[in-house]
């Protein structure tokens, strides 16, 4: 069987849903009400194919971003609009920074492209600073930075990654900026680059309704850019029909709702410091992650596997370039679930397996 590595796979040794699940970014307050009936009402018109070009949701996405439905692409989800991104472009070298999201890596090698990595240095919190910048040369041609950082957590600034455009810019390379985590974020309009696409046309934005509207089993995302023409060929990247009625339906749902972001950013702050505080409690070396996970380090490198043993289920993160067997990441959940999480993580220091 082929190796995912990623998170969220409750369904491993047969374990179905049982497993308490710290290893998805999803948000800890479920799916909203009005999403949940959306896809419900949708599935009454299941006979009919979904529309191919996402109309409605196009035009949904457009009026909550600020930006014409031109200028809009959705796919079954983020992952999906990520690898028509590349098979469109197939760009010849892609710089990505280490540790990242891996499926950048991944959609970059489907489209026969070369990855340049930079090391990030765990010393600066794994911060995107000003040597990652300096590699975007004229042989670069697509950089990819996700903003918040997966697994990271850390963050760029709108006006850094302005810079970094304008870098982009001069060598002729596209940017992409993976902002599915920006709305976990105490602050999101300082992290957004919606405000910089009618100008430049080498930006993409890559987004998800995925973490925020906890709808993982629906699979939507899109991407914004002011270059429609590249947006059109995405549609020509991969099959027609990739996003379903459901996930259409949900998606329009989501778009219409502004104030749920809004709670789960109040509630995501207040447990991500008290899920930091309980793991450095413990003395965990954790990075200070803005989003809705924290990357933690261990000296056990089998804490996942005993943790599983206890119905829990984090991220181990070996399989991301930059970080080896002794990292860790655990998403915010509610209270509740962090108690349990912590309450485990005493009991395995009492073993000394910390």
């Amino acid at each position: 069987m082929p190796e995912i590595g990623h998170g969220g796979d409750v369904y491993a040794d047969g374990c179905g849903g049982q497993l308490l699940d710290f290893s998805a970014n999803i948000n800890p307050l479920g799916t909203p009400p009005d999403v949940l009936a959306a896809a419900r009402d949708a599935l009454t018109h299941c006979a009919q194919y979904p529309d191919p070009l996402c109309r409605a949701l196009r035009t949904a996405v457009a009026a909550r971003e600020g930006v014409s439905p031109p200028q809009v692409f959705c796919g079954g989800g983020a992952a999906d609009v990520l690898y028509r991104l590349l098979l469109a472009l197939r760009p010849r070298r892609v710089l990505l920074p280490a540790p990242t999201f891996s499926e950048y890596e991944r959609a970059a090698k489907c489209a026969g492209s070369a990855v340049v990595r930079v090391p990030l240095d765990a010393a600066q919190q794994f911060d995107i600073g000003e040597a990652f910048w300096h590699r975007v040369q004229p042989d670069i041609d697509l950089v990819i930075v996700c903003n918040p950082n997966n697994p990271t957590g850390r963050i760029c600034t709108a006006q850094q990654l302005a810079e970094g455009l304008m870098r982009c810019e001069r060598a002729g390379a596209r940017l992409l900026v993976d902002e599915c985590f920006a709305d976990f974020t105490e602050q999101p309009e300082q992290l957004l680059l919606t405000p910089l696409l009618q100008a430049h046309r080498r930006l993409v934005l890559l987004r998800s309704f995925t973490k925020m509207y906890a709808v993982a089993g629906i699979r939507l995302g899109y991407c914004l850019s002011a270059d429609t023409q590249l947006l059109e060929q995405l549609y020509q990247a991969g099959p027609p029909w990739s996003v379903s009625a459901e996930a259409q339906a949900c998606g329009i749902a989501a778009a219409r709702d502004v104030d749920y972001p809004v709670r789960t950013r109040r509630y995501v702050a207040r447990q991500r410091t008290a899920l930091a505080d309980g793991l450095r409690a413990l003395g965990l070396s954790v990075i200070e992650g803005a989003a809705n996970f924290l990357l933690f380090r261990s000296e056990n490198t089998q804490l996942d596997r005993q943790l599983r043993t206890r119905g829990i289920l984090i991220r181990p993160c070996a399989n991301f370039p930059g970080l080896d067997a002794h990292w860790f990441r655990a998403a915010v959940r509610t209270e509740t679930e962090q108690i349990v999480l912590l309450h485990a993580l005493r009991e395995l220091k009492k073993q000394n397996n910390l």
